[in-house]
């Protein structure tokens, strides 16, 4: 009597939305879960160890009852279920890793369920405590004394390979849809380290970096989503997800950098590896205007919309509440500076997330009329004055309200909301904090 083990085998599916909805290159585009290539090598070479018998060890008619029970259940909580229950009866089993195999096999078919899926929400806490179980234990399950006879050290290896990356990539999966996202980019990680040229993996790796909205690694971000377009072969992203890849890398770009000077040169670095070297970096606009001035009064009198930005920002840091009770229902920026000049970051139903002094985001526009999210897209220049309706301190966002589109934005399309307009409201006339561009001399 033998025991057989089959290796689980990802299908290839479809994500229907990114969490990150409007931050990703797709703008809610389908992608294509990426393909692990190397597993279906193991799967066939598996297969045909299954078909090998095994020496007939078990010690009694029960334990090969037991055993046999375990092989055939397709449900894989019940395996791994009846494999616990064969491990406490019989211990020192002379077929003790061929069971050893089977319960990282039931380990991966409950964790590699949840991937490309939504939810819900029992689904990922079952599948994430069987990928932590089966990422801890690797080195276990795929030891010298598990490894099958027929099975030559080089098959070993690249069967215990397709596992780290299974169980890597479904839990990166699980902590990006839960917006776990240092999480996932620890996961994404480990699996570039097992195989570099994961193009999905490394796509994702860069979204959950600008998720996260600390500017300084957006360079780290910016290199990932570039690598991600340079891999070619079986394990490159398909077609129809690189052509909006590299739109939104250039849009991207030009969003932080302020042109697509220099993007070849991105491109170019991410030969070097999965990862960025250390010290990589991409100068921000912010950087690139600081250096055409000689000091700040000078980028104030060129720039008098973000110096007054810059104000309001500072002084709600520092006097919280206080100032912002002064504050609330003020139009901004001051008549005389005209309108603050921004990009769209994020588009959502009734609110764009624009940067008018950080890549990441540091407005909201807040509309009451639903926008026509199709038409507007994360890169436009806009130019927008409204009103303030609240703000957060860390990471610092400041939400205004535009009550006025056609008065108070200019730079979306004409077809930009849908249907009517939404009735006029008086715009409150409250006078802004003065900026330092805006004094009398």
């Amino acid at each position: 009597m033998s025991v057989r083990f089959v290796m689980y085998s990802f299908k290839t599916g479809e994500i229907v939305r990114q969490g990150f909805t409007r931050t990703a290159y797709s703008s809610g585009r389908h992608l294509n879960v990426h393909r692990f290539t190397r597993t279906a090598l193991v799967v066939t070479a598996l297969t045909a160890f299954a078909a090998v018998a095994l020496a007939q060890n078990y010690k009694d008619q029960a334990e090969s009852d037991i055993a046999m029970a375990a092989q055939k259940e397709a449900d894989a909580q019940k395996k791994i279920d009846k494999l616990k229950e064969w491990e406490q009866k019989y211990p020192d089993s002379e077929l003790k890793g061929q069971r050893t195999v089977m319960m990282a096999q039931a380990l991966l078919g409950i964790v590699t369920g949840a991937y490309g899926k939504p939810g819900p929400p029992e689904l990922f806490d079952s599948a994430e405590k069987a990928g932590k179980q089966l990422a801890d234990n690797l080195d276990n399950y795929f030891s010298a004394a598990n490894k099958p006879a027929a099975a030559s050290d080089a098959q070993w290896a690249d069967a215990k390979k397709s596992f780290a990356l299974g169980s890597h990539s479904s839990l990166g999966w699980i902590y990006f849809t839960q917006k776990k996202d240092a999480q996932a980019e620890d996961e994404f990680k480990k699996v570039l380290g097992v195989d570099p040229n994961q193009a999905q993996i490394s796509y994702w790796l860069g979204t959950v970096i600008i998720r996260q909205k600390n500017v300084a690694r957006y360079s780290e971000a910016l290199y990932s989503i570039a690598r991600a377009l340079s891999v070619t072969g079986p394990t490159a992203l398909p077609a129809a997800a690189a052509t909006p890849a590299e739109a939104y890398l250039k849009k991207a770009y030009i969003g932080y950098h302020g042109d697509d000077s220099d993007l070849d040169k991105l491109k170019a670095a991410v030969s070097a590896g999965p990862l960025p070297p250390a010290g990589y970096h991409i100068r921000s606009i912010e950087e690139i205007e600081k250096e055409k001035f000689a000091n700040e009064e000078e980028f104030n009198k060129a720039h008098p919309d973000i110096a007054q930005w810059r104000l309001i920002r500072t002084t709600l840091k520092d006097q919280g509440d206080t100032a912002f009770t002064g504050m609330k229902e003020s139009l901004i920026p001051e008549e005389k500076i005209g309108m603050f000049k921004a990009k769209v970051v994020t588009v959502n139903d009734k609110d764009l997330v624009v940067n008018v002094d950080n890549a990441g985001g540091d407005g909201t526009l807040k509309f009451e009329k639903a926008l026509n999210t199709k038409v507007i897209n994360v890169g436009d220049a806009i130019e927008f004055k409204a009103v303030i309706d609240s703000y957060q301190k860390e990471p610092y966002m400041l939400t205004m309200k535009i009550d006025e589109p056609k008065e108070q934005i200019k730079g979306l399309p004409d077809n930009a909301f849908s249907g009517a307009p939404a009735a006029k409201k008086a715009v409150t006339k409250k006078v802004a904090p003065k900026g330092p561009a805006t004094k009398k001399k």
